[in-house]
């Protein structure tokens, strides 16, 4: 799969779609999602809600550990929130900061329109061995 069929592909996730977050590029060992913050992004106390944070971040995973074809799965993931945001364009970027043959290790950085650190996830994917598609065909 190319990054257009990947970003296509991931694009296609429901539960982050219904969630107005997106993918808008896809390379190997990359990826970058993004999303505008609304009302129901807000928690009681009128912020980000975590979870949101995580889902977008969590999107930018699983497109980057899949970049290469081939079906990885999350076994480890974790975030850490700075700064906490209430309006504008959220951006999560993931790079894959180390591949072997069993496991991909993301850094992913979530910032807000400023360009500022909002939170920082990482991930580590189980890497299946089959194809994308065939995994995703077996699962289905």
């Amino acid at each position: 799969m190319e990054g257009r069929q990947l970003a296509e592909f991931f694009g296609g996730d429901r539960f982050a779609s219904g969630n107005g977050m997106r993918v808008v590029e896809v390379r190997q060992g990359f990826a970058r999602t993004e999303m505008q913050v609304g009302p129901g992004h807000l928690n009681a106390v009128g912020i980000v809600q975590g979870g949101v944070l995580f889902t977008l971040a969590d999107l930018a995973f699983a497109a980057a550990s899949n970049s290469y074809g081939v079906l990885a799965v999350s076994c480890q993931a974790d975030i850490t929130v700075f700064k906490a945001v209430s309006s504008g364009r959220l951006t999560a970027t993931a790079e894959e900061i180390c591949r072997t043959r069993k496991l991909s290790t993301c850094v992913i950085r979530v910032t807000g329109e400023d360009g500022e650190l909002v939170a920082l996830f990482k991930g580590i994917a189980y890497i299946k061995g089959t194809s994308l598609e065939t995994g995703m065909k077996e699962a289905g």
